[in-house]
């Protein structure tokens, strides 16, 4: 058994976390699942549900958070760290 926990972006109300549970609970190979307020997802099933959470989330109107926006440019964040920033352009 795999627990695949995803944060998506949005909030929703108890309503609409029930409902994206019973959609992904309708997914083969999934045993439970959760939606939190905050939009914190717990899925608990078989190996390799990933795309299919994914797919489920998205045709929900959601988007599975990510984290592009740190490695958009990663020149940037390696001359962060090396320190070649000046203070304002940090």
């Amino acid at each position: 058994m795999t627990t695949y926990h995803l944060q998506i972006n949005g909030s929703s109300d108890a309503a609409r976390a029930r409902r994206l549970e019973s959609r992904l609970r309708r997914l083969g190979g999934v045993t439970d699942a959760t939606a939190g307020s905050t939009g914190d997802v717990v899925v608990r099933g078989g190996g390799g549900l990933l795309p299919l959470i994914t797919r489920a989330l998205t045709g929900a109107g959601y988007e599975v958070a990510s984290d592009r926006a740190a490695h958009r440019n990663p020149s940037v964040t390696r001359w962060y760290r090396q320190g070649w920033l000046t203070d304002s352009m940090r």
